[in-house]
This record gives structure tokens, C-alpha cells and sequence, in this order.
């Protein structure tokens, strides 16, 4: 990292990387698209790509709808009765999460590709 970028620069980079990664890694099925929506979320203000962006906006919605859900993080504390019981749940969900974001993901890849979303400063 060059010495003349600063905490707030890095962060923005950080954060744009972090959403670059996930949407990423739910176009190749790394990622499952509710805990990619859930990443994307916790790293949008910080991106500095600008709060009503339309690609960035449809994964606050994932995550208002299936906020109730176990994430990647919760779900080894979730007794595996009741993982199992919200299973049909869970899939219907991400199959949802899945639709909804996909062409978002697609769109924010090539942004990022091309350049127009810039994982350099100038912001």
C-alpha cells in the first residue's frame, strides 16, 4: 500500500474489494447469494460507490428479508434439529436471494472490471 493513501482510502479499497470478492464468488457458487448479500451490505458504506447505487441496493433487501436466518458465523451455534427444520426455508430463500441478485452481481463485476467502480484512489 503506498505511503500516501490514507486509513480512509484503505478502508474504501478494503470495502470494495470485499464487495468485488463476494459478488464474485456467488457468480461462480463459492459464495451463497444470502451471506454474499449480507457481505456486500456490511461493506457498502464504507465503498464509497454511493448509498442509492442500484446494484448495491437490491442486497439490502436480501438481507432485510432473510435477516432471520443462520449466517456462515451463527450457524455452528444452531442445534442441528432446527438447522434441518429451517432447511426448506433456507433454500427457498437463497434461490430468492439468488434471482434477485444475480444480475447485480454481474453488474458490479464488470463495473469493477472495467474500471468504473475503482479499486484505486482517486475515488
Amino acid at each position: 500500500m503506498p505511503e500516501a493513501m490514507n486509513r480512509n482510502e484503505s478502508e474504501t479499497i478494503a470495502a470494495r474489494r470485499a464487495i468485488f470478492q463476494a459478488a464474485q464468488g456467488m457468480l461462480a457458487g463459492s459464495v451463497s447469494y444470502i451471506e454474499g448479500a449480507r457481505r456486500i451490505h456490511a461493506s457498502m458504506w464504507a465503498a464509497k460507490i454511493g448509498e442509492w447505487d442500484p446494484d448495491l441496493v437490491p442486497f439490502v433487501g436480501i438481507v432485510s428479508e432473510t435477516d432471520a436466518l443462520p449466517s456462515d458465523q451463527t450457524r455452528p451455534l444452531w442445534q442441528a434439529a432446527a438447522l434441518a427444520q429451517m432447511q426448506p426455508e433456507i433454500d427457498r430463500c437463497e434461490a430468492w436471494a439468488q434471482e434477485f441478485g444475480e444480475p447485480c452481481c454481474r453488474n458490479l463485476v464488470e463495473r469493477f472490471a472495467s474500471g468504473q467502480i475503482s479499486l484505486q484512489p482517486p475515488f
